[in-house]
């Protein structure tokens, strides 16, 4: 479970209740009006039939396969990266194949850097790899050209690429029927989710399930609790109260900078998911809010100078581990745990900068599991959402990343004349 500790904010929740009711109110019964026309559809992505699918699919291939290479850009990169690190800890595929459960590692490309493509072939057997690709339409350049560069060195090896490659798209795209004519198997995205929105789609639930992690818990949490997020009391509505602090804190009080300061070292691609999707969702029109990382005690060590003498335009929040699954004492003499001076500097480092009058305020998780995570990643989904009535804008659309892949294509046409890569062909 999750919760909210607002004690270091400089104002009350009686303050937020009197003066956003209304708008409060106004922007949960759209949210609901959406809903009920289906126009929320990242809602429901707790239902998914495709579960079976996925986890017959897994079984069948598992033991198949040394590594699953993730080919995409964007969006599900950071999220099967920021949920592998939560849940498998940042060293999942140094553990041998006994420890990992004979559950093959987990590699995600998500660039064209041809170093990092050069080091990831060094430690890739293409006859034991499975690469899924992620392209909803067809159309992301950067993944049709992964998809043709290693399509080309496993058909090198004399190895049949139908079996080494695995689809998800969207469910009408014609990309989708161009791979099932080349009998690949195929994995849908509902044609009317968007990207940032999409986190419990096949995207990353099949990747995670090649990891030993149980995505029916994923999702079976989220069917518990949703209804909670359509409550108009903000005492029952984590996501409401986090958009309330932070429309009030970026409105009012001109803070519009705001600093995600993870305390669990495995947090460290959840900020940068959190990242995206407030940038993307929300920095048009009058919202202004620049997403700053913080990196737990390392950071204590370097921008703490900064949030304390530097202008006072900051909302921090502190995301801690309530308790750790491995208790480790510091030494056998004492009775000092690493825990303990985990909490101890969290702490001293919430007192100090509140002393220094910054807002911050804290989300607390009960531990590390598939239901937290997920329960964590919809608050910020729905807390994004609200923040999306209070500014009445359209969260969804990203007009300014269109502009560079316009530009893009048009500079690669005018370079190379035309290739079937623009238009997403694989030969």
């Amino acid at each position: 479970m999750i919760k909210i500790n607002t004690n270091n904010l400089s104002f009350s929740a009686e303050l937020l209740e009197s003066k956003y009711k209304d708008i409060s109110n106004e922007a949960i019964k759209w949210l609901i009006k959406k809903y009920d026309n289906n126009e929320l559809w990242f809602i429901d992505l707790d239902i998914n039939h495709d579960i079976e699918k996925i986890n017959t699919f897994v079984a069948k291939n598992k033991d198949n396969f040394d590594s699953i290479v993730v080919l995409w850009i964007w969006w599900s990169a950071l999220w099967t990266r920021a949920i592998m690190t939560a849940l498998k800890w940042k060293f999942y595929n140094e553990l041998s194949k006994e420890k990992r459960n004979n559950f093959p590692k987990l590699y995600i490309l998500d660039n064209v850097d041809p170093i990092e493509i050069s080091q990831l072939i060094e430690v890739i057997d293409y006859s034991r790899t499975l690469f899924i690709i992620i392209s909803k339409s067809g159309w992301t350049l950067e993944t049709i050209s992964q998809f043709q560069f290693f399509k080309e060195k496993v058909e090198e090896k004399n190895l049949d690429y139908k079996k080494h490659f695995v689809v998800i798209a969207w469910e009408n795209s014609s990309f989708k029927n161009d791979c099932l004519k080349k009998w690949l198997e195929v994995f849908d995205i509902p044609e009317n989710v968007w990207g940032r929105f999409s986190v419990f789609t096949n995207v990353w639930l099949l990747p995670l399930a090649f990891i030993w992690i149980d995505i029916e818990k994923l999702l079976k949490w989220i069917t518990n609790l949703k209804t909670s997020f359509f409550e108009t009391d903000f005492k029952k509505n984590p996501a409401l109260l986090t958009a309330i602090i932070q429309y009030h804190t970026y409105s009012e009080l001109w803070k519009n900078i705001n600093v995600i300061f993870p305390y669990i070292s495995n947090f460290s691609y959840f900020w940068q998911w959190c990242k995206q999707l407030i940038w993307e969702s929300l920095w048009k029109k009058d919202m202004w809010v620049t997403v700053v990382d913080a990196i737990w005690v390392t950071d204590q060590h370097s921008q703490l100078q900064l949030y304390y003498e530097w202008p006072n335009d900051k909302l921090l929040v502190f995301i801690e581990l309530e308790k750790f699954e491995n208790d480790l004492k510091i030494s056998n003499l004492y009775n000092l745990k690493f825990e303990d001076l985990m909490h101890t500097e969290m702490f001293w480092t919430q007192t100090s900068i509140t002393n220094y009058d910054k807002l911050n305020y804290t989300i607390t998780l009960d531990r590390l599991c598939e239901e937290v995570i997920g329960e964590l990643f919809f608050l910020y989904e729905f807390q994004t959402a609200i923040l999306w009535e209070f500014y009445k804008i359209n969260a969804f659309n990203q007009p300014g990343v269109e502009i560079w892949k316009n530009i893009t294509k048009q500079r690669l046409e005018e370079q190379f004349w035309k290739i079937d890569l623009l238009n997403g062909k694989i030969n």
